[in-house]
């Protein structure tokens, strides 16, 4: 096990994470050679496949962040061990990734490690140094660069960047709102990193033989000019989606063309997502010459996921709507202005459509004359009503 204490190692996540995973550090080697560590808590030492614990998160698939609830996908007091913390010394199974001056790998290891994490920030706080450029944290803003020109790499590779507000549903003082988000370049760059991770662990699971639960992706369209065509909407990435392929699980490696990557794997919420603690349990096995699983297990447990999967996708469903339709409920606005995405079900007034102000996209039920793809703003009245879709009128 490799001891990467003494590296500064950063944590960078929202204001109250409840599972704390990944974290970065920043190695000088050879003068002016600059390599980038990506730490991943490892759960995979505390508990045996197929134990109870095990069982138990497996039919959990994933923790639930809920409006209101958080439902975790593995027991707390494995939490409390496996969560990184500042000054907490852990054990990770961490990357190490050397670059090429255009932003491409040049080299990469994967090793069991143990590391102690110097700072635990929050994405504002990352965000206030990267602007400032402090010379005490000169770490920080090189793995800023690094990992902004592996963005520019994957994207002269076809990557395609979602650059879009998001939105969080919160209660205050027990009202409902809805919190328009802008990503900032912190958060930018740790998804970056977490991309880079499931990159490189699909490259070792590949090159090592290893079975492991790969997505894959085709775009199947030309994005640019979709792109190009949509360039002044607000929705333009919600149109691209309907014309781009959408991405799998597979045994079978393959590219994932809107992610710029030849193969790719998700491996790094092992605390979770169930199918990372099984790709992070492929290379911990391997890496301690333990029995491996093979494709027909990996397949069942694919196939088991996409179940659970499809559950929990209900319940994420109902709990947003249940909100929403509270919110639209006790606000006073007399209309809502909305862009039209598409028709999902014509005869049943089924729409997808976009509310610019809150960066929401959403189904709803609408009765209203409309035009697809025009970028036209239609304003809407909110009927309250009793089906599981917020209804909206003219």
């Amino acid at each position: 096990m490799r001891d990467l204490t003494y590296l500064k190692t950063y944590i960078v996540d929202s204001n109250d994470p409840k599972e704390v995973d990944d974290a970065f550090s920043l190695e000088s080697i050879q003068g002016n050679i600059k390599k980038l560590w990506i730490h991943i808590s490892n759960p995979c030492r505390l508990f045996q496949q197929d134990s109870q614990i095990d069982l138990d998160a497996r039919r959990n698939n994933q923790s639930l962040y809920l409006v209101e609830n958080y439902i975790p996908m593995l027991p707390q007091e494995i939490l409390d061990i496996a969560n990184l913390k500042q000054n907490k010394i852990s054990e990770t199974i961490s990357a190490s990734l050397i670059f090429n001056d255009d932003g491409s790998i040049k080299k990469y290891e994967i090793e069991e490690a143990i590391i102690k994490p110097k700072y635990q920030l929050t994405y504002e706080d990352t965000e206030e140094i990267i602007e400032l450029e402090p010379k005490e944290e000169i770490e920080l803003n090189e793995i800023k660069k690094l990992l902004c020109k592996s963005i520019n790499f994957r994207k002269r590779n076809g990557a395609i960047i979602f650059d879009m507000p998001t939105n969080k549903i919160v209660i205050r003082n027990q009202s409902v709102e809805i919190i328009k988000e802008e990503k900032t370049i912190s958060q930018q760059i740790v998804a970056e990193s977490m991309i880079l991770m499931g990159y490189v662990t699909s490259l070792y699971l590949f090159e090592n033989k290893i079975s492991s639960p790969y997505r894959t992706q085709k775009i199947n369209c030309d994005y640019l000019e979709i792109l190009s065509k949509y360039n002044d909407s607000e929705i333009k990435f919600s149109i691209l989606k309907q014309y781009m392929g959408k991405s799998f699980i597979t045994t079978k490696p393959s590219a994932h063309e809107s992610l710029g990557l030849s193969r790719y794997t998700q491996s790094t919420s092992p605390l979770r997502r169930y199918l990372d603690l099984i790709v992070q349990r492929q290379v911990f096995n391997n890496l301690n010459n333990y029995k491996l699983l093979d494709d027909d297990k990996i397949n069942q447990l694919i196939d088991y996921t996409k179940k659970r999967q499809l559950e929990n996708n209900n319940i994420y469903k109902n709990d947003k709507t249940k909100y929403l339709n509270l919110f639209f409920s006790n606000n006073n606005k007399e209309t809502y202005r909305i862009i039209f995405i598409r028709w999902i079900n014509n005869k049943k007034n089924i729409a997808l459509v976009y509310f610019p102000e809150f960066s929401l996209e959403i189904l709803i039920n609408l009765y209203i004359s409309i035009e697809t793809y025009t970028n036209k703003i239609y304003k809407v009245k909110y009927n309250k009503n009793d089906n599981n879709l917020l209804e909206f009128i003219h």
